[in-house]
């Protein structure tokens, strides 16, 4: 017995990257840009990073760390440091960065706190 024959085979044409829209790309290429693009699940972190809960390594290779626990939203971290609503805070080495509000981040959330 021999195998059918087979046609030539067709490639299929794929769409570049830049072509998917914004609303199906990936959540960390998407960065909040205005209180409407801020999820509830943002805004908690950034209640979270307000009180003063959270830390990151100094790369950013670990996340976020909420109570020197991993956050489940493993990109939220990034996406708001991205977003300029939070920055680092460097400490010595071998020690985890802190991780504190920037001024947009507080005007986001309304928070009476003067930086």
């Amino acid at each position: 017995m021999t195998a059918p024959a087979r046609g030539p085979r067709r490639t299929v044409a794929r769409a570049p990257h830049a072509a998917v829209p914004a609303a199906r790309r990936p959540a960390e290429e998407v960065p909040p840009a205005s209180p409407a693009d801020v999820t509830p699940r943002e805004r908690a972190i950034l209640m979270a990073v307000a009180a003063g809960r959270c830390t990151m390594s100094p790369d950013g290779a670990d996340g976020l760390l909420v109570d020197a626990r991993p956050c489940a939203d493993q990109f939220a971290g990034h996406r708001l440091l991205r977003a300029g609503l939070a920055r680092l805070v460097v400490q010595p080495p071998g020690r985890p960065c802190t991780v504190e509000l920037t001024p947009a981040g507080v005007a986001l959330l309304g928070l009476p706190i003067t930086l």
